[in-house]
C-alpha cells in the first residue's frame, strides 16, 4: 500500500464487504484487534463498502454464472477511485475469480487464499502437499480447490464415508451465521471440529468468512487455521508480524 493519497498520509485499505455483513463486521473487528495499536492514529486506515446485494457466490459458480464478479468489481473500482491503496475481500468463495479481479485493478488485491496457504506451510514448516489438511467451507470453495487440499484416501475409509456429512454440516453452519444465528452456530462448529479431530489432520482450514467469524473458542488451537482475511495485519504497512490466529 503506497503511503500518499487524497485521503491522508497513508492510503487506506479498501474492504469489499457484505458477503456476508456479519463476516465483514467481524473482519473489521479483527483488523482493529490484531493491530495492537497504542492510540487511534496507529490503526490501519480503511474504507469499507458493504452492499450485500451480491448474488450468492457458491450458487452462481455452480450455475456457471459470473454475476457476483461484476458486482464485486463495481465495488472494488469504487474503492480504488476513492483513493484506497489495496483491496481486501473477506469472502473466500469470491476468490474463485481472484485472477479476473487482480487483472481489473490498478492496486493490489490481497489474496486471502494465498496468504492462508503461506500461514499453513509456515506454521508446520512444510509444503502444503506434504501435510494432511481438511478444508471446511462453501460447496464451491470445496469443489474448486480454493485452498490446498489433501487426497482424502490418507484419512481412511471412515473419513470418506463421513466427508459428505461433514460438508453438509459446514454449509448449514455457514447458513446459520448468515441468517443471524451465530450464537447457535458456534457450538455446532466446535462439535464439527471435534468430530474431525480423531482423523488427526495437520490442520483444519476454516475456509469461509462465516466460519472464521465464529471461531472465537478455537482460534488458539494449533490445528485450526482461520481463513486469512482475518490475518491480514502481517501484510499491511507497520503491522505486527503474527501468523497465528
Amino acid at each position: 500500500m503506497p503511503f500518499a493519497g487524497p485521503l491522508g498520509q497513508r492510503r487506506p485499505l479498501g474492504v469489499v464487504g457484505g458477503m456476508g455483513s456479519f463476516a465483514t463486521a467481524k473482519f473489521l473487528e479483527s483488523l482493529a484487534r490484531k493491530r495492537r495499536a497504542e492510540k487511534d492514529q496507529d490503526h490501519i486506515p480503511y474504507v469499507a463498502l458493504s452492499l450485500p446485494d451480491i448474488t450468492d457466490r457458491s450458487q452462481a459458480i455452480s450455475e456457471g454464472s459470473d454475476a457476483p464478479l461484476q458486482r464485486i468489481l463495481e465495488r472494488a473500482h469504487w474503492l480504488e477511485q476513492a483513493g484506497c491503496g489495496a483491496i481486501a475481500i473477506p469472502c473466500n468463495t469470491a476468490h474463485f475469480w481472484v485472477g479476473e479481479i487482480k487483472q481489473a485493478l490498478s492496486v493490489a488485491l490481497i489474496d486471502v487464499t494465498e496468504i492462508t496457504a503461506k500461514v499453513i506451510c509456515g506454521r508446520r514448516d512444510a509444503a502444503a502437499r506434504e501435510l494432511r489438511l481438511i478444508l471446511l467451507g462453501t460447496n464451491a470453495t470445496m469443489q474448486h480447490s480454493l485452498y490446498p487440499q489433501t487426497n482424502e484416501k490418507c484419512f481412511g475409509e471412515k473419513f470418506a464415508c463421513c466427508r459428505a456429512e461433514f460438508q453438509r454440516e459446514a454449509v448449514q453452519i455457514i447458513a446459520d451465521v448468515k441468517s443471524g444465528n451465530a450464537v447457535e452456530a458456534r457450538p455446532k462448529l466446535k462439535q464439527l471440529v471435534d468430530q474431525i479431530r480423531p482423523f488427526a489432520p495437520d490442520a483444519i482450514i476454516l475456509g469461509c468468512s462465516e466460519l472464521s467469524a465464529i471461531s472465537d473458542g478455537l482460534v488458539d488451537d494449533d490445528d485450526i487455521v482461520i481463513q486469512s482475511a482475518f490475518l491480514l495485519t502481517p501484510v499491511l504497512p507497520g503491522g505486527k508480524r503474527k501468523t497465528s490466529s
